[in-house]
């Protein structure tokens, strides 16, 4: 059980590596994805591990944060994508 935690230590700081030099946004959002995944999966383990199964609970938020800031993430870094997208936006945004 240590090896594998060491082994997702690893690879954290693989992703978190990745996250700082990705030359390019998408590459860094990919890269915090994987963190937030990762992360995630040492917290299962460690609930697994010591037994303590309220951190199934964090998990599952932390996992939900991370989808949301994703979502959030793709909205800023591409607002003329969802104009184009999705030509009615203006009708409902003109409506309120």
């Amino acid at each position: 059980m240590v090896w594998i935690l060491a082994g997702f230590m690893v690879l954290i700081l693989l992703v978190l590596l990745r996250a700082i030099i990705g030359p390019t946004v998408i590459d860094r959002f990919i890269a915090i994805n994987a963190l937030t995944s990762k992360v995630s999966m040492v917290i299962l383990l460690l609930a697994f591990y010591r037994g303590e199964y309220g951190f199934i609970d964090v998990s599952f938020v932390f996992m939900l944060c991370g989808f949301g800031s994703g979502l959030w993430i793709i909205k800023v870094l591409t607002p003329r994508v969802w104009d184009f997208k999705m030509p009615r936006l203006k009708e409902l945004k003109e409506d309120r």
